[in-house]
């Protein structure tokens, strides 16, 4: 009997918390919800979200209760032209932030089911700034505003553009949430030469000369999905882009579960 009332009360350790950094790329996010979906059917939910661009979109969704194949089906669905002009530049993001309050159940990141954070850039300064409340649909669309394509987004009297100027796959803001296993996604070609556009409009300078550095250093695991041979406009390849997404989590499951498996293990020895 004294051994039962011993184990009732004795005091549990915490569960632990799985966070995912979800990085910038535009249209390869689609390899995002790819990823998720292979988590999803093993068991494997994140308590805590951080997103840049692409990827604060995603997480936004993510936070907010929706699957992966939900996220993809809402994607598809978007009529692109209530979000872009004809030439693609110098865009505004009304059209995208009508797109996300239609889709968000809250207004507020505060309100989200999960905590969550969005990195986004201060056009002025060039520094970054994060955004861990406040209305989500405005910090989304800043933190996908990467110029020439998107105006600055307006927010508290400051201008912001792309958080991919100064932290691409935003893992240590997953850390700095009290994570103790972290996955990042990491959509980017660094190799990769400025696009036309790039080349003939004048673009946003930042100060961080590779910021996807953090996501590296934070993560525990990090997934670099291999989209070289595809574009942040290749809207008409996000299945392939899926396929990569979910086939290259798939080939890191092993790996990943026993990295979980490990930080339960450290937290019953209380080393954390």
């Amino acid at each position: 009997m004294w051994k039962f009332f011993s184990w009732l009360f004795k005091k549990k350790p915490k569960k632990i918390k799985l966070g995912i950094a979800l990085g910038s790329g535009g249209a390869k996010g689609f390899s995002h919800l790819g990823a998720l979906k292979a988590f999803e059917e093993n068991g494997v939910e994140f308590d805590i979200v951080a997103g840049t661009s692409i990827g604060s979109l995603v997480g936004a969704l993510y936070c907010s209760g929706y699957s992966a194949t939900d996220i993809y089906k809402l994607i598809e669905n978007v009529d692109v032209g209530e979000i872009k002009n004809l030439l693609m530049v110098n865009m505004d993001t009304l059209g995208l932030k009508r797109v996300i309050e239609r889709n968000l159940k809250v207004q507020n990141i505060e309100e989200l089911k999960k905590p969550f954070m969005v990195v986004t850039t201060n056009l002025e300064t060039a520094e970054e700034k994060v955004f861990s409340k406040g209305n989500i649909a405005s910090a989304v669309c800043a933190s996908c505003s990467y110029p020439p394509f998107f105006k600055p987004v307006e927010i508290d009297g400051e201008r912001f553009i792309d958080g991919a100027f100064c932290n691409s796959v935003p893992a240590d803001l997953v850390k700095e949430m009290g994570a103790d296993f972290i996955v990042g996604i990491d959509l980017a070609n660094h190799n990769a030469q400025p696009g036309l556009l790039q080349r003939i409009f004048p673009t946003f300078q930042g100060k961080v000369k590779e910021p996807w550095q953090k996501g590296y250093e934070f993560s525990d695991i990090m997934l670099h999905m291999d989209l070289k041979d595809y574009k942040s406009i290749s809207f008409d390849k996000r299945a392939e882009m899926f396929d990569i997404g979910y086939k290259t989590a798939m080939e890191n499951m092993p790996k990943i579960l026993d990295g979980i498996e490990n930080a339960k293990k450290t937290r019953l020895k209380g080393k954390k």
